[in-house]
């Protein structure tokens, strides 16, 4: 019982130790430190190492939704490989924030000069059960990753910058065009 309660805590020690050497790449793009625990008393998950294990892995100017189910115990990365076996989805949402100096319904197509990337801003983000807090980067380029226990594809997604949101389709979201009050946050 003792060697079984040595192994356990000299695990948690080499994980909490991973999880400080494998510290956040200095991109703004990543919506979560590389060890993340969901909620808790839940795992701690390597958000890194899992979207490469899952092959999710992604230009972040490529925007969009894409998702992957993975069994817990097949994966690790912070979940048991023997214990509370389950499916989850490892979710990456890639979009790009943007404003125009414009209120209200416009008529006209606008240009790249037309707009204003909302850069270095946190983005409070909200899916079907799961939430958390995303920095754009210089051009507005920002990501989500995330686990969930049932798919997103097509869940209401909650974008806040300061004091405006708007909800979009996960897969749906893109790239955002957004009023002017959204360039002022």
């Amino acid at each position: 019982m003792l060697k079984v309660v040595r192994v356990v805590v000299s695990c948690m020690i080499f994980g909490a130790v991973t999880g400080c050497t494998t510290a956040k790449k200095s991109t703004s793009k990543e919506s979560t430190a590389p060890m993340h625990s969901r909620d808790e008393g839940g795992p701690s998950i390597d958000y890194n190492a899992l979207q490469t294990y899952l092959q999710l892995d992604r230009d972040p100017e490529t925007l969009g939704f894409t998702e992957k189910s993975f069994n817990t115990c097949d994966a690790g990365f912070g979940y048991s490989r023997s214990q509370n076996c389950h499916k989850e989805y490892f979710v990456v949402l890639h979009f790009r924030l943007l404003c125009r100096d414009s209120e209200g319904t416009i008529s006209t197509v606008l240009t790249e000069s037309d707009v204003t990337p909302i850069a270095g801003r946190p983005v409070k983000w909200q899916l079907k059960g799961v939430a958390g807090t995303t920095m754009t980067d210089g051009n507005g380029y920002g990501q989500i990753r995330t686990v969930a226990s049932s798919s997103q594809n097509r869940q209401r997604l909650k974008l806040t910058v300061g004091n405006e949101f708007l909800y979009m389709r996960s897969n749906e979201i893109t790239k955002v065009i957004t009023p002017r009050p959204w360039c002022s946050q």
